[in-house]
Order: C-alpha cells, then structure tokens, then sequence
C-alpha cells in the first residue's frame, strides 16, 4: 500500500530523506496514518492520554528506528506496528484513570442514556481485556481489517489471528454480560 497521494519513487524518496534525519520528510510520511494511529492507540489503552502518549512513544520509536526498514513500501505497515507494540507497552506498564470526554459524552437525549450506558459498560468491558485482545478486536472489527492484515499488523500467525479473536471475544462476551448482572 502506498501511502495517501505518493508515489513509489516519492514514497521511497521520503524514506531514504527522513532515515537521513530529515524531520519534515518524516512528518509527511507520519501525517496521514496519525488520525488511526491515535483511535487504534486510544482502544487498546483504553484512554485517550495513555493512547497519545503510546503515539509518541511509537512517533519516536519508527524515527529512531527508520533505517531498519527494508522495504520503504512497508512504511505504513510498520509505522502501525510501532503504535500497536508501543500502545500494548503502556497499557500493561500504566496504571489508567477512567477519564471522560465531555466533548463527546451523550447530552441526556430521549434514548441516549441507554446508549451512553451501552457505551460506558462496553468500555468498561474492554478495560478489563488484556491489551493484546483490545489490539486484535479493534484492528479486526473496528479497523475493518482482515484476518490476514491483522496478522501483519501485529506480527502474528493467521492462525493465532484466529484463535486470539475467538477467545478475546468470549472473554469480552462474559465480562460484558457480567456487567448486566
């Protein structure tokens, strides 16, 4: 995949100019895949600050890191890897505080207490997910990736793919039913 508006030769171009410590070259290559970035980081922390901070974390980790990639093709690939490895680190070495976003919090409308308390038990029910099932929930269901692109993205078998998904997704199930108790 290349990334957004680049070319092959501008992409390999971009590569080789920011594992020369080229920072503007870097940030063009980074821009358009922060935005996802930040959401995938965001779900497997399960906060929004542990998420931005496992961005910068993974913005710093791919800039020291650069001149290991192979193929300048591969960036947004390993670029997300960065931010899955990196948002999983924080996740299982942080203790999180349950913050809400009053931006985007339901304002009490006829049905959306019930939902905002759909949302908030769902949240809560990931919370308690080990960080590496968030990861494979949220690339598959949330990013819409494939079985196989989900394998890529987090350096694992199809196989393991699977059977991560079939566990985390009765692990979520039962936790998620819990709450209703």
């Amino acid at each position: 995949m290349i990334l957004d508006n680049h070319s092959e030769s501008e992409l390999h171009r971009r590569v080789a100019a920011a594992a020369r410590g080229d920072g503007e070259a870097f940030g063009d290559l980074v821009r358009p895949s922060l935005s996802a970035a930040l959401s995938m980081a965001t779900l497997i922390t399960g906060s929004s600050a542990d998420g931005a901070d496992a961005v910068q974390d993974a913005l710093m980790s791919a800039w020291k890191s650069l001149g290991a990639l192979r193929d300048p093709i591969a960036f947004p690939a390993w670029f997300r890897t960065h931010v899955i490895r990196a948002a999983i680190r924080h996740s299982n070495n942080r203790k999180r505080l349950r913050l809400v976003d009053l931006e985007t919090a339901d304002e009490g409308t006829d049905g959306g207490f019930h939902d905002q308390a759909q949302r908030a038990r769902l949240a809560d029910a990931l919370g308690k997910l080990d960080p590496r099932d968030r990861a494979v929930l949220g690339l598959r269901y949330v990013a819409g990736y494939s079985t196989a692109e989900t394998a890529v993205a987090m350096s694992i078998p199809e196989g393991t793919v699977k059977s991560r998904l079939n566990k985390a997704v009765s692990r979520l199930r039962a936790v998620y039913l819990m709450g209703e108790q």
